[in-house]
């Protein structure tokens, strides 16, 4: 296997519902806190979000879920970026999920 493919793993859960597919590449640090899988997940399925919307669906602490958004930006899963203003004030920040 090349280091540019991503190999997935299907895991199942203890109770054997449904399977947990996860994405596992080698270039980046594992996941290891269940709350940022869980933000990856709904960043996943949701699309770009801001802040504010992630802590509207998660129901966390905003402080939180910045710590978490943190670590996945660092590990490389999670990208920030802002939309282009053209009035005066702060841009919006959106979160999503890395390919």
């Amino acid at each position: 296997m090349s280091g540019n493919q991503v190999l997935n793993i299907t895991e199942e859960h203890e109770d054997n519902s449904s399977p947990l597919e996860s994405t596992y590449d080698k270039r980046r640090p594992a996941i290891v806190h269940e709350l940022d899988r869980n933000v990856l997940a709904i960043l996943k399925n949701e699309g770009p979000l801001t802040r504010s919307k992630l802590v509207s669906l998660t129901g966390i602490a905003r402080s939180t879920l910045y710590d978490s958004l943190l670590r996945l930006i660092l590990k490389g899963y999670v990208a920030r970026y802002s939309e282009e203003r053209r009035q005066r004030g702060r841009p919006k920040v959106y979160y999503k999920a890395s390919q």
